[in-house]
């Protein structure tokens, strides 16, 4: 929901920059720069951890239960945690800061110890505090771009975030694919040297960034109001526990859509990570493994940093292109496109034999990546209120987790029984399910219009709408409420966006009103925004989320002719009775203007009698559907009482 002022002869500017100013690109490079280090961390954990496992004794088999820790974690810390953040509020610490600055130095600690593991269920506890340290730090950090940025910046906010992700794991990749190649030598556990130095490096890395984004960008403090509100919620576990529930059960139409592509993309993902070093040792003969005892090589283990590296960087670009073609042909396009991309590229890869060539299908797998990072989280940020998205962006990785925990406890068997204990084979799977996410993506309808994401519609723009935009004009009355309830109804049934315009005398009377009955003029822009508060409230009780409000410094009728425009597509929806209108007379001076001056339809509904409306309003203007316009039937005096 977007809020502007503007004056009858200005242009629009956001009325939300008081409290949200956009910030300079600086500022939302800096405000994510902490998404580095966090995926650094979270890199290394992809990359090296499941090598790590096999060089302490692991065997492939058992690589699925030992990855049991992410999507557990994942389960129950990132919802937990999303619930949590969105209840806390402190004047030195901020909301979401606490959270993500804990995470990373929980992250810092366990990147350090790591390497010095020599027991396998000390990594296997160690990748439980590590995993359970990276979802702290990162579910809040994609509610703090919600949060922070006015809607006209959330897209690059994510896309800066998505960009941060690519780099973050390329550095990581490259880190061990560089130390890998200059420094030699063995540990008594069994660890390579270079391991050592790339974790010590991430663990740097973590909290560097990480404090970087804290000291350099400040969080929004909640109005009174909201302080109150939050402040009134039951705490302790089971008051989190029921927010998420709630959350749950009012979950827009557009994130239970994504579930099913969700379940085969994520599972695809997971075999992934755990078995292309085993692919890699299969196939290629340069890797192979002199060690029996050994399922991975060390320079198999070392060039996972090269192909991961490889769709990371891939993913920084393709982040930048898909979402300009997502908002033209839809969401659930580009992303089955994507998913195609990457399926193909992971049966080419499980079917090479040349190290240097295993880069080339990482493109494809690269721009699926970018697709699964950066679409659904810009279209849940649009989706869902403000103050709860710390929840719902828990919500979102729980649909992820949900897979990978799947996968973790039932792959160990696919892979011994189904897939002839190859990881060849299990990266072709990964192609697959990947094939069958981009059908799934396909056979998903996309929501009604008024409930699509405005910033990444799922489906491809409707080319047919009975009316663009519905515009009313509110000055909080009960009448005027009512003539907002009926532009909601013939918008939601038009596909139209609503625009409620609130209008103003900038006299030096601020906050007083003028007006009996049934309309009163504002004088002052405090009195306009209680108007435009109380109609937002009113509205976004029945979850109306396509809707623009406006601030107008200026003349009523004259307000809404400007914002409609001289669409004929538009539509404006007045009250019979403006200010001025005595007894008996057929319009008030507001939509007597607007009828006599508008060049697109006026719906002019009884607001004398919003409670006991017994006939339908009706239609004055030039309709579209008509030959002529239609002219406005008299109404007598018992219809038109103030």
């Amino acid at each position: 929901m977007t809020v502007t002022e503007a004056s009858t002869a200005g242009a629009p500017r956001d009325l939300d920059d008081a409290r949200k100013p956009p910030l300079s690109q600086l500022g939302v490079l800096l405000m994510n720069f902490g998404f580095f280090g966090i995926q650094f961390s979270f890199g290394l954990q992809q990359s090296a951890v499941n090598p790590i496992f096999t060089f302490i004794g692991a065997k492939p088999e058992e690589l699925p239960l030992l990855n049991l820790a992410g999507p557990v974690t994942g389960l129950l810390i990132q919802p937990l945690i999303g619930a949590m953040s969105d209840r806390t509020w402190t004047d030195r610490w901020g909301r979401r800061k606490p959270y993500f600055l804990l995470g990373a130095l929980g992250c810092t600690i366990m990147l350090f110890l790591f390497p010095f593991v020599g027991a396998l269920w000390v990594a296997f506890l160690f990748m439980w505090l590590l995993d359970a340290s990276n979802n702290t730090a990162m579910e809040p950090y994609r509610a703090f771009i919600s949060d922070r940025l006015p809607k006209n910046q959330l897209a690059r906010g994510f896309l800066v975030q998505s960009m941060f992700v690519g780099l973050g794991a390329v550095t990581a990749n490259l880190s061990l694919l560089l130390f890998q190649s200059v420094i030699d030598g063995v540990t008594d556990n069994g660890i390579p040297y270079w391991v050592y130095v790339c974790f010590w490096i991430g663990a740097v890395c973590s909290i560097g960034s990480v404090l970087v984004s804290v000291l350099s960008t400040k969080e929004i403090p909640p109005t009174a109001e909201e302080l109150r509100v939050l402040r009134s919620k039951p705490g302790g576990l089971s008051g989190f526990v029921k927010e998420i529930t709630d959350a749950v059960h009012d979950m827009p139409t557009g994130m239970h859509k994504i579930g099913l592509v969700f379940l085969f993309q994520w599972f695809a993902m997971a075999v992934y990570w755990q078995f292309v070093s085993v692919s890699m040792t299969e196939t290629i003969p340069a890797f192979a493994s002199t060690d029996p005892a050994k399922p991975v090589s060390e320079a198999a283990s070392g060039w996972v940093g090269a192909v991961n590296g490889m769709y990371n960087f891939v993913t920084i670009f393709a982040a930048l292109a898909l979402i300009p073609i997502a908002q033209r042909f839809g969401a659930k396009r580009v992303g089955s496109a994507s998913l195609v991309c990457g399926g193909i590229g992971l049966l080419v890869f499980a079917n090479l034999h040349n190290q240097y060539a295993l880069l080339v299908p990482m493109i494809g797998l690269g721009i699926a990546w970018a697709s699964m990072l950066g679409i659904p989280y810009i279209m849940v940020a649009s989706m869902v209120p403000r103050e709860r998205s710390g929840v719902y962006m828990g919500i979102v990785n729980m649909m992820i987790v949900v897979p990978m925990l799947i996968q973790n406890v039932s792959f160990g068997w696919i892979y011994e029984n189904l897939l002839g204990g190859s990881g060849a084979n299990a990266i072709m799977l990964c192609g697959g399910l990947l094939l069958v996410a981009a059908m799934a993506m396909l056979w998903i309808n996309p929501p009604t219009e008024d409930e699509e994401s405005e910033l990444m519609p799922l489906g491809s723009p409707r080319e047919i709408k009975v009316y663009d935009m519905v515009i009313v004009g509110s000055d909080g009355t009960p009448s005027s409420l009512y003539a907002v309830d009926r532009a909601h109804a013939v918008a939601a049934e038009a596909d139209a966006k609503v625009v409620v315009v609130s209008a103003y005398n900038p006299g030096l009377e601020l906050g007083v009103t003028r007006g009996t009955g049934v309309r009163k003029e504002l004088y002052g822009q405090e009195a306009a925004k209680a108007a435009l508060e109380a109609t937002v409230k009113h509205l976004t009780s029945d979850r109306v989320r396509r809707i623009e409000t406006r601030l107008v410094a200026g003349d009523p009728a004259q307000a809404l002719l400007d914002t409609a425009g001289d669409n004929p597509a538009n539509l404006i929806v007045v009250g019979n009775r403006g200010l001025g209108a005595a007894k008996g007379e057929i319009l008030g001076s507001v939509p007597a203007a607007v009828v006599r001056s508008a060049n697109c339809d006026v719906l002019v509904v009884q607001g004398t009698r919003a409670t006991t409306r017994v006939r339908p309003p009706s239609l004055i203007g030039p309709l579209r559907d008509q030959d002529g316009p239609s002219a406005a039937r008299p109404l007598d005096d018992s219809e038109t009482d103030a």
